[in-house]
């Protein structure tokens, strides 16, 4: 059963016993993603997200990985819309030093100025890989037309704004977030073990002020735009379709969410099934549905060939705009609650899965999860609602983001 534990300076952890393990995992999540950037700030929380690896005051670099890695323990981060999150998993004998770790990047990153500069170098290096790949253009380009908010902004941040950003930007902006009451902690594993890290932790905070930041949602701009992007040396057409959908707080968050899964995803969904196994249209194609506390994305990506462009932008939309009529639809509806059901439950096997999976939901909802109650809200909703869900949904039209060869 998951617990959660509020310390004296506001910072929750979750615990979540797992007696049959022999490791920990540990997530700080902070409550500092790239929605909560001024514009000029652009990429700031990913290069904190990279440098605090550079080194603390109590660490260098090599201390704060070896000590993890030379036991066969795994360390790393990630920057979203919304958190940056850090995270290691350990063998038992390294429960201790990891969360000593992991601790001490979250609160106490040097920002040495020479290495701030070598690391900024290293994110400009990856704007640059990223502005080659066709696939992340086309979703960088359908954020620019869709949303009129800080949800446009790139996570890496552009050249110009991360250029800019120096040690003393980046110290001040992580003094202001990375505070108790703006992140919370999730550990995984056997309960002895969880119990006597989280009764350490307090003597690794220290006493820094701060305010807990909000989650956010896209605001989405009033006209619906297409967006065509030419580039050189492609063979392919990528196209990303993002209509508007329900909110994670909706009614109908569940039924939107088996409609994802049983019109993309898995070899076994409905569009990958009809596009390409039936109709050879496209190599890839996928669903995927974002949602947010105000509002959500439902979005289809696809690549193909110029010449099976038409045809396959036809295709998609005949299925999906006629869901109601497709031949034996409780059958492709029942196939998205039994995988929905089913991935939620296989989460549970992975210690880090399920951790952040819980981080999530209390992130979003401030509730502790309950896999079997989530599995029990699957299997209730009707398919009358799902079909009605997405005639809603793909009625409307979709923001399109385009990137074709030159």
């Amino acid at each position: 059963m998951i617990k959660k534990r509020t310390l004296n300076n506001n910072l929750d952890i979750l615990l979540i016993p797992r007696n049959n393990v022999r490791s920990v995992s540990i997530i700080a999540a902070v409550r500092a993603g790239s929605a909560h950037e001024p514009e000029r700030l652009m990429g700031i929380s990913h290069l904190i997200e990279h440098s605090v690896f550079r080194g603390t005051i109590y660490r260098n670099m090599e201390e704060i990985k070896r000590p993890i890695e030379e036991f066969g323990g795994s360390l790393n981060a990630f920057t979203g819309k919304n958190l940056t999150a850090y995270y290691a998993k350990v063998p038992l004998s390294a429960a201790k030093v990891g969360f000593e770790i992991i601790m001490d990047i979250i609160f106490n990153a040097e920002f040495n100025e020479e290495d701030i500069e070598k690391e900024k170098k290293i994110v400009l290096d990856e704007i640059a890989m990223y502005e080659d790949e066709p696939v992340e253009n086309t979703f960088e380009q359908l954020h620019k037309i869709m949303f009129s908010n800080e949800f446009a902004f790139p996570i890496l941040g552009t050249k110009e704004s991360v250029s800019k950003l120096t040690s003393s930007i980046l110290k001040k902006y992580y003094m202001e977030k990375y505070t108790p009451e703006n992140i919370v902690l999730a550990l995984v594993g056997p309960e002895e073990e969880l119990e006597s890290l989280s009764s350490i932790a307090k003597d690794l905070i220290p006493d820094r002020k701060g305010k807990k930041c909000s989650f956010k949602s896209p605001v989405f701009k009033d006209e619906i735009q297409k967006f065509e992007k030419e580039k050189e040396e492609l063979s392919q057409i990528y196209i990303a379709y993002s209509f508007k959908a329900p909110s994670k707080m909706s009614k109908d968050f569940f039924s939107t969410a088996i409609m994802k899964t049983f019109l993309g995803s898995g070899m076994s969904s409905l569009l990958f099934t009809k596009i390409r196994e039936e109709l050879g249209l496209a190599y890839e194609i996928t669903a995927d549905y974002s949602a947010y506390n105000d509002n959500g994305t439902f979005t289809i990506f696809a690549a193909t060939v110029p010449e099976n462009f038409e045809k396959l932008n036809n295709a998609i939309y005949e299925n999906v705009r006629n869901i109601n009529t497709i031949k034996k639809i409780e059958n492709w509806i029942e196939y998205g609650k039994k995988r929905l059901s089913g991935k939620y439950m296989l989460e549970t096997e992975n210690g880090l899965n399920f951790g952040f999976l819980a981080l999530d939901y209390y992130l979003s909802f401030e509730k502790l999860i309950d896999i079997d109650a989530i599995v029990e809200k699957i299997n209730l909703q009707e398919n009358d609602n799902i079909i009605n869900i997405a005639n809603k949904i793909f009625n409307q039209d979709p923001y399109i983001s385009i990137v074709k060869p030159k």
